[in-house]
């Protein structure tokens, strides 16, 4: 842009030469000396405008629904009563975040007394943490031959973007595949004594399911057994906790694929969670944020909604958070970690498979495919299948 510029102002000076030649000396001097003149204010301008104009960015809003609309506020103030030069500002975002175009670029001359204010309208499509940021600031001089861009670029802004609870009925294969180390123990079968509850005496009295009914209580053995499902009267568990592991690995390239990755992942595994509250299950959940990680118990509606406010600030791990920094496993109890690797993540896939004990759940359009016997998948109605 800038050549194609330079050539028609250097065009226009040597007709204003063969002008004063020609035709009209003075004409031509004069047309020569207000291009030089022009050309002269310009650069001017664009040195003070460099000096003199603040450019800032700023949210409506530090946390969002995914799926909500949501604006970002490009502020120019200058310290001067003349007109800036042009300036040119291109936006960038997170994959999560969606603008009006692909390449967010604008361009003004910042003329009023008070600055300048750009409204950029954004959307949340999906949850965790997002990221607006000033990628380029470029001041251009009035004849658009001239531009420097500024070396020090505003701070960016984050967002909080909330992921959804989904609410997937019961599935009972995944449940019994998670609840397996949480639920009574299935050794013991059917029993004629009378249940604790009534005499006091251990028993380990079963009746039919009926709907309402804790799935913790459910004997899987002896459910398969009768081929229908027989809950315990009696109050033996041999566990009280599922333990739950997010893994969220940054992509070489960070892109919409990743971030569709872990935005099923993290709703994924809420959707579990709240499965298993209803079942009246107690869950930990581990995850890493703001460079730790945490621990949160999950047991009710209350705890669940708590979990979903902090996740949506999560952003993918580097290679050196992946590991838990605390022992997760202390007690043995059951585990199961959701995944956001990609098919091209090999290497973090294979580190996980190799150093986890437990279920693996992976997303199903990541196109990965079982590399172990306890592998599951997720898609994005949260249907879960055991890879084969």
């Amino acid at each position: 842009m800038y050549i194609k510029n330079y050539f028609h102002f250097v065009l226009c000076f040597i007709m204003a030469i063969a002008l004063a030649y020609l035709i009209s000396g003075s004409g031509g001097v004069f047309v020569a000396m207000l291009l030089l003149m022009a050309h002269l204010f310009s650069l001017a301008m664009l040195v003070v405008s460099v000096k003199s104009v603040d450019v800032s960015l700023s949210l409506s809003s530090a946390i969002v629904n995914r799926g909500d609309s949501f604006s970002a506020q490009l502020r120019f103030d200058k310290k001067t009563m003349l007109p800036s030069s042009f300036v040119e500002v291109t936006i960038g975002v997170t994959p999560n975040i969606e603008g009006e175009s692909e390449i967010m670029t604008y361009k003004l001359m910042c003329a009023g007394l008070h600055g300048e204010v750009i409204d950029i309208p954004l959307k949340a499509v999906m949850c965790c943490g997002g990221e607006i940021r000033i990628e380029k600031i470029e001041f251009i001089d009035y004849l658009g031959m001239i531009g420097r861009k500024r070396a020090k670029l505003p701070e960016k802004c984050t967002v909080r973007i909330l992921p959804r609870i989904p609410d997937t009925g019961t599935q009972t294969e995944m449940l019994r595949a998670v609840s397996s180390n949480i639920s009574f123990d299935d050794t013991d079968e059917e029993s004629d004594e009378t249940s604790s509850a009534l005499t006091g005496v251990p028993g380990y009295e079963h009746r039919q399911y009926i709907a309402g009914d804790p799935l913790k209580r459910v004997n899987w053995k002896l459910s398969s057994k009768k081929d229908q499902l027989m809950v315990r009267l009696d109050e033996k568990i041999t566990s009280s906790s599922q333990i739950f592991r997010l893994d969220i690995p940054v992509a070489e390239v960070p892109d919409k694929d990743s971030y569709t990755m872990m935005d099923i992942s993290v709703e994924g595994s809420l959707a579990l969670l709240s499965m298993l509250v209803r079942s009246g299950y107690e869950s930990e959940y581990n995850y890493c944020i703001e460079g730790r990680w945490e621990q949160q118990t999950v047991s009710d509606l209350g705890s669940l909604t708590m979990l979903q406010e902090r996740l949506a600030g999560i952003v993918p791990y580097p290679a050196e958070l992946r590991d838990p920094d605390h022992d997760i496993n202390e007690k043995g109890k059951a585990m199961i970690c959701f995944t956001a690797c990609t098919g091209a993540m090999t290497k973090e896939l294979a580190e996980l498979a190799d150093g986890f004990n437990g279920n693996i759940v992976i997303v199903r359009e990541s196109g990965i495919n079982a590399l172990r016997s306890d592998m599951w998948s997720v898609d994005r109605e949260f249907e879960f299948t055991k890879l084969q």
